[in-house]
């Protein structure tokens, strides 16, 4: 119990050491001294951790006395003999063990001898028990026995099927093995696009972050002659703004699977919640409405190049044209190149299978130094980096939705210019609440994060391709 409540302490300390640098933070980007709040929220902390430090030392000591009392109990203890003497914690005898066990650990009361004498009573209690289990097994194993010894085996049993595998015909003698540590994860896709984006930390203290952006620029011409009007045009100003969203999840547990199952089956669920987090995280990075406490995803952002591209019977050669297009307006109207392709694994694998008029791929490994190649294959995932074409990176991510268009069937394909988007997280939250599901011997495991998305800062660098030509190819 005291271990638990050791690591309990120090997750705590953990978590005021952090808020101790966010409150450093600014005073210290602004080479200036804290402010009241500041010292105030500094002090209190900091005054926190040295009360953990504190207790921590004094439980760390408490355990050390307490194995050298077991230890010394444990060397002793071939010599204890129990017969007809009262147990220590027998009832009757007034000594609660579980009493002891809080003076012993606390290091506090005075009751029933007080803390030496509790801890006494449970070096005691210990030697008890290595004397006294034994003897249980021993106990229970001839009882066992004498009843095996009542059974007429050459009546008793089938004699019809020789034993095998088959349960009931000897197969229980047979169990099967669970390799548990090597358990077989939900497959999720993870993240490509979010974290292609500009990733920053999320300060702490605010719900939405604005980033001024001019509207209307300063102008300049030439002067017609000498003395004549200066050209002149005011500037300006508009904002853009991304609220701050939670992601959050939780799993309900029985504490008896906790205690009784061999494998960590805390790190299994927090595992798979963080997994789904990372995929939950990139679809709304990629297609999240802006409202209900959605995050604003590309998808949605308002003012991007919209290229449409129509065929009933798309190719790669196809599609070509409209994929230059959506470059070109990306470049032309952001006035830098794009980045990055973002495409469906499906997108892509259909792209790799097209052949020219001789049976040969259009897209060939880079190693093979192709000439004059439509495209590129340089990865070897099925997300990230997967191809280049025109010597732009080609990225696969599986969260890209295939289910948007008037016929619910179509992809998407995304080109960008990634860094002038910008993604706010903050430092992933786990929580095991035990309190709230008491009374049914449950806990509850519970991950949570804030993060901000700014997609629409420059939506003149986004172009999205949609249209008939992008429906999601069958059998990929």
């Amino acid at each position: 119990m005291s271990r638990e409540f050791i690591t309990a302490l120090q997750d705590r300390r953990a978590a005021l050491k952090t808020e101790l640098g966010e409150i450093l933070k600014a005073p210290t980007a602004e080479t200036r001294d804290l402010n009241d709040d500041e010292r105030s929220r500094f002090d209190a902390r900091e005054a926190e951790v040295r009360q953990i430090d504190a207790r921590i030392a004094e439980l760390d000591e408490q355990l050390q006395r307490d194995a050298q009392a077991a230890a010394t109990a444990k060397r002793y203890a071939p010599t204890v003999t129990v017969t007809s003497e009262p147990k220590t914690y027998q009832r009757g005898n007034n000594h609660s063990y579980f009493l002891d066990l809080m003076r012993a650990q606390l290091g506090q009361g005075d009751g029933d001898g007080g803390v030496n004498a509790a801890r006494e009573r449970l070096a005691r209690h210990r030697s008890e028990l290595d004397v006294e289990m034994p003897k249980r097994e021993r106990q229970r194993a001839a009882r066992a026995e004498q009843e095996l010894r009542g059974i007429d085996r050459e009546s008793s049993f089938e004699k019809r099927v020789n034993p095998n595998r088959v349960d009931g015909q000897g197969g229980y003698f047979v169990p099967p093995l669970w390799l548990i540590d090597e358990y077989i994860d939900l497959p999720r896709f993870g993240r490509t696009i979010a974290n292609s984006v500009r990733n920053m930390t999320l300060p702490a203290g605010t719900d939405s972050i604005n980033v001024p952006k001019v509207a209307t620029g300063t102008l300049t011409g030439v002067q017609s002659a000498d003395a004549a009007a200066v050209t002149s045009q005011d500037l300006t100003d508009t904002f853009v703004s991304a609220p701050v969203r939670t992601i959050a999840g939780q799993q309900d547990i029985a504490i008896q699977l906790l205690d009784q199952s061999p494998a960590s089956f805390d790190q299994i669920v927090f595992h798979d919640l963080h997994a789904d987090y990372n995929q939950r995280l990139d679809l709304q990075v990629i297609s999240g409405s802006g409202v209900s406490g959605q995050l604003k995803g590309i998808l949605n952002v308002s003012g991007i190049n919209a290229v449409t591209y129509t065929d009933a019977s798309p190719t790669l050669g196809k599609i070509y044209p409209p994929l230059m297009q959506a470059i070109s307006q990306s470049a032309r109207n952001r006035k830098m190149m794009p980045t990055a392709i973002f495409l469906t694994p499906a997108r892509w694998f259909w792209m790799a299978s097209q052949l020219d008029g001789q049976n040969r791929p259009l897209i060939l490994p880079d190693t093979s130094a192709p000439w004059n190649p439509l495209a590129l294959q340089t990865g070897d995932g099925v997300e990230g980096p997967v191809g280049r074409i025109l010597n732009f990176p080609l990225l696969a991510d599986g969260n890209i939705p295939a289910n948007l268009g008037a016929g619910t069937n179509e992809e998407r394909i995304i080109i960008s210019r990634t860094s002038d988007m910008y993604l706010w997280e903050g430092a992933m939250r786990t929580r095991v609440l035990p309190e709230i599901l008491s009374g049914t011997l449950q806990v509850r495991l519970q991950v949570y994060n804030y993060a901000a998305f700014m997609g629409d800062r420059r939506p003149e660098q986004i172009s999205v391709i949609s249209g008939t030509g992008v429906i999601a190819p069958a059998g990929f």
